[in-house]
């Protein structure tokens, strides 16, 4: 089962930074999960949120910040906004890339084409089919997950990510079951539950015989999970 920190360590680190994904590593994860946005100035780089207001200590719009005015910004902790390439050269683990972005697909297409060997372990996820299917039309071959949110029913879930021309569905764990996990395994597709806060969901996760987990907590998660 891969363990995914999401944003890195966003429990214990500013999320989306270069000390949170080096933290998530370090803790034990074997994948980051990341958010990518583009600058004015066409620039690209890992940010959750449209505006920088929440998890910086300035104001406005990403996509209305050039890169040198976003880098100015204290992303906590005095962490600065990191690069994809930043975040890539980080950590040597498996990233899941979610695109907040349509304006990102074009430009990590181009890096992903330019390096095989992380393409091979970059899962593109997005909450938007129309945003997969851009990334399977630049890529082919590359894997690709459609998020989910709160688990609809099981149908609904293989209609959607088949449409969607996705190979995982990231799914919220609280909705899942493990006659439903199964059954999107025998149609071919690759499980994420989330969130995984603690011991009691991990052990969950473990009963609904998921592909991965995500988890704000890496610290204490993957602990458990070595434990076991």
């Amino acid at each position: 089962m891969i363990i995914t920190g999401h944003r890195g360590a966003m429990g214990s680190e500013p999320e989306n930074t270069l000390r949170s994904f080096r933290r998530a590593v370090a803790e034990g994860c074997d994948e980051i999960e990341l958010d990518l946005r583009v600058t004015a100035d066409g620039r690209m780089v890992v940010v959750h949120d449209a505006t920088v207001d929440r998890t910086t200590d300035g104001t406005g719009a990403v996509a209305e910040l050039t890169f040198d005015e976003l880098r100015a910004l204290d992303a906590g902790l005095g962490e600065q906004v990191p690069t994809w390439a930043e975040a890539v050269g980080a950590v040597d683990v498996r990233f899941q890339a979610e695109i907040k972005a349509p304006e990102a697909v074009p430009l990590l297409a181009e890096s992903l084409r330019a390096d095989p060997d992380l393409a091979a372990r970059t899962l593109v996820t997005s909450s938007h089919a129309d945003v997969l299917l851009a990334v399977r039309g630049e890529l082919p071959d590359v894997e690709t997950g459609l998020i989910l949110g709160r688990t609809p029913p099981f149908a609904e879930i293989v209609t959607r990510t088949t449409a969607a021309q996705a190979r995982t569905a990231l799914c919220g764990i609280a909705g899942l079951t493990a006659d439903g996990v199964a059954g999107l395994h025998e149609r071919g597709f690759e499980v994420t539950g989330w969130p995984v806060p603690d011991g009691e969901v991990l052990a969950t996760a473990v009963e609904l015989a998921v592909d991965g987990i995500t988890t704000d907590h890496p610290d204490v998660v993957c602990a458990l999970a070595r434990a076991n």
